[in-house]
């Protein structure tokens, strides 16, 4: 709460409130660990991709994504967000399934760097090809070459 409340210059009721509004709306979850509320995304929420589209293309963060994904190779099919920040909890790793064929790993390797160092978090990646099985439930679509088609 206090994270939040820095970040976003707003007093902690305010966001208290907001945090409480979003979790009967059913956009977030929450779960009591000790003394602390923690919140996550209800990525079963009907909503949920339809928010986070709108999110990465106000940010242009869409638009990174097409670019690095233009130079990581033709064949590249999705790109997964996995592990605990895909689930709307808070980490210190950013975790990330590439699914496709002749990825250039090199690029990719010398990306994972400068953004570990941008984001201040640890950037771990695995590499699918696209007849292996992805969980919708535990990992969140980022990016879709059928989408962009």
């Amino acid at each position: 709460m206090q994270g939040l409340s820095n970040e976003l210059d707003e007093n902690t009721n305010r966001v208290r409130v907001e945090l409480s509004r979003l979790e009967e709306a059913g956009l977030l979850s929450a779960e009591e660990q000790g003394k602390q509320k923690v919140y996550s995304v209800n990525t079963a929420h009907p909503l949920t991709r339809d928010l986070s589209n709108m999110l990465r293309k106000v940010t242009g963060v869409d638009q990174l994504v097409d670019r690095v994904v233009s130079r990581i190779g033709d064949t590249l099919q999705q790109v997964w967000k996995t592990g605990a920040l895909a689930m709307g909890i808070n980490s210190e790793e950013l975790e990330v399934i590439l699914v496709g064929e002749e990825v250039d790993i090199d690029y990719l390797d010398e990306l994972m760097n400068k953004v570990e160092s941008l984001i201040k978090k640890i950037f771990t990646r695995q590499v699918r090809r696209s007849d292996e099985q992805i969980d919708p439930e535990t990992e969140l679509l980022v990016w879709n070459k059928l989408e962009k088609q």
